[in-house]
């Protein structure tokens, strides 16, 4: 049982901060600094505390804000190795916190900090479970969007509103404050996969009371964007885990790449069978070893699983070793199939397919799907 404490309490017996803001960074060092400033000077008079969850940066970016928190114990710390996602660092950042309520912002200096005391202030007064800020709000505003972006940001949100009824202008907003018991109870329920948390959020618990802030957003002035071919990916996965479940989305997650494997097959085949002149096992063979790379080549480049110069190869020779009893089993089925009757390409195809359905769980042993 704990003890009351009386007027001489000792400080390691404070409660927690009210509120925690979770930053999700990866290679922000150039901003980390400015970020801090910013909140400190918005939060002055509140308890509050920060926790920055860096995705191993090789900018260094936790190191410099270790130092920050060396000088600063409202500053904390939370640095994952192999894996990364945005909405995984802030839901981890958020359940290593005890605040009463929970923020999420960007470092890159396009979000503005002082929002956070607006939002804290709406949830302080009840009746509310989520403040978002949004941009398409009057008052609100985007600078600096290419219309490319523009484009893919109405094209997300659309497809967020057709799947389900979300309460909100601005969807795509990771701009947000929410209560403490919120979050503990729809944990559980999320998918973790991408950068929208905030619509990860509303798809898990569609009946939380959700309010709105104007938001002016801002232009990154350091620092490379994030947008890349994976977060459209994982931004369909995530929608899709909602739809059908999380088992059936990666399935339909991995019939996409299965099905650019398998014309890659059937070219390389007609190649090694009818250009080179090949027998049947010898072009299925080969046929089958492009199959494979097509399919590690397309999950290492929509994973996170590795960086570096040499991330593609890293799990190469561990995902062709896995793959070689079922690239003895298409050539044996092709074969047979050849035998029995049945045409030399129907049997390739046949031969491939039963491949790719053994491809399916080294895709998730060894690439960046697994979570």
């Amino acid at each position: 049982m704990f003890r009351e404490q009386g007027d001489g309490a000792s400080p390691c017996s404070a409660a927690a901060a009210e509120l925690c803001i979770v930053v999700p960074t990866y290679n922000e060092s150039e901003n980390i600094f400015e970020l801090v400033e910013r909140v400190t000077a918005g939060m002055e008079s509140l308890e509050w505390e920060m926790i920055i969850v860096d995705d191993d940066s090789p900018d260094g970016t936790a190191r410099l804000a270790r130092a920050l928190g060396l000088r600063d114990r409202r500053i904390r710390v939370v640095r994952r190795i192999g894996r990364r996602g945005l909405s995984s660092a802030c839901v981890e950042g958020m359940l290593a916190s005890s605040a009463r309520h929970l923020a999420v912002i960007d470092a890159d200096l396009q979000l503005d900090p002082l929002l956070l005391r607006g939002m804290l202030d709406i949830l302080r007064e009840g009746g509310t479970d989520v403040v978002v800020a949004c941009r398409s709000l009057v008052g609100g505003s985007i600078w600096e969007w290419s219309e490319h972006r523009d484009a893919a940001h109405r094209l997300a949100t659309r497809a967020a509103r057709a799947l389900a009824s979300i309460p909100l202008s601005d969807p795509m907003s990771g701009y947000f404050a929410i209560r403490r018991e919120v979050i503990d109870r729809v944990a559980p329920r999320l998918a973790g996969v991408g950068s929208k948390l905030l619509l990860d959020i509303l798809l898990a618990a569609p009946d939380l009371r959700v309010r709105e802030l104007p938001l002016a957003f801002g232009w990154r002035q350091r620092g490379e964007s994030k947008l890349s071919p994976r977060v459209v990916w994982d931004y369909g996965a995530m929608l899709a885990e909602h739809r059908v479940g999380a088992v059936a989305g990666r399935l339909f997650a991995y019939l996409l790449i299965a099905t650019v494997a398998l014309i890659v097959h059937a070219g390389a085949f007609w190649l090694f069978h009818e250009l080179y002149g090949l027998g049947v096992s010898g072009a299925q063979f080969a046929a089958g070893i492009a199959l494979c790379l097509v399919t590690y080549g397309l999950q290492e480049w929509l994973s996170y699983g590795r960086s570096g110069p040499w991330r593609w190869y890293l799990g190469l020779l561990p995902f062709l070793a896995s793959r070689v009893v079922g690239l003895l089993a298409a050539v044996l089925i092709t074969r047979w199939l050849v035998e029995a009757g049945l045409g030399v390409s129907v049997s390739a195809f046949a031969g491939a397919v039963a491949l790719i359905w053994w491809n399916y769980d080294a895709v998730y042993r060894y690439g960046g799907f697994a979570r």
